[in-house]
């Protein structure tokens, strides 16, 4: 039976914990920013209605949220394990051969959100420093650390599942399931 690890568990299981808070906070800031754009949406559409004319900036505002929403819940989403995965395949395979399918699914995913923090972190330090205005750098680091975390995240369920252990988002997702209709 794969062992519990809990956020309080000492050593070196902490940053399992770190990872979940963090995992969490990314989403709940992602669920406020998608409140936000529906505020400013709604304020867009009720200026043209009332002065005629659309508020300034909405598109920009709106397609630059819609970037950090995505990349904000990136690491979530790995911690949850619902990136898109052929599960039936896996059930297939004897022990040894899912344990080589997830590790190189895992260090392929955490590549591919490394390439991504690293390819943005340029443009974030320029968009920082440039006249591009709050927008484009909140969104440019906001990219790179969803992207980074979901690296992060892709490199702890490697741990977790190569060693064995379950991951405490397992048994709050269990919990959350039980309540499904």
């Amino acid at each position: 039976m794969p062992r519990r690890l809990s956020p309080h568990h000492a050593g070196s299981w902490q940053p399992v914990a770190i990872a979940d808070r963090l995992s969490r906070f990314t989403m709940v800031v992602a669920a406020a920013l998608t409140f936000a754009v529906a505020i400013v949406l709604l304020a867009d559409v009720v200026s043209r209605a009332v002065a005629g004319r659309p508020m300034g900036g909405v598109k920009d505002i709106v397609g630059n949220v819609i970037v950090m929403i995505v990349f904000l819940q990136a690491g979530y989403a790995v911690r949850c394990r619902s990136m898109q995965r052929t599960d039936f395949l896996l059930g297939l395979m004897p022990w040894p051969a899912r344990r080589i399918a997830l590790a190189v699914g895992y260090a392929l995913g955490a590549m591919l959100f490394a390439a991504i923090a690293a390819a943005n972190w340029p443009p974030a330090l320029a968009a920082f420093g440039g006249s591009a205005g709050v927008a484009a750098w909140i969104a440019r680091f906001a990219i790179v650390a969803g992207a980074a975390l979901a690296c992060v995240n892709y490199g702890l369920l490697a741990i977790l599942d190569l060693t064995g252990a379950e991951p405490t988002l397992d048994s709050e997702l269990a919990d959350l399931r039980r309540l499904e209709p």
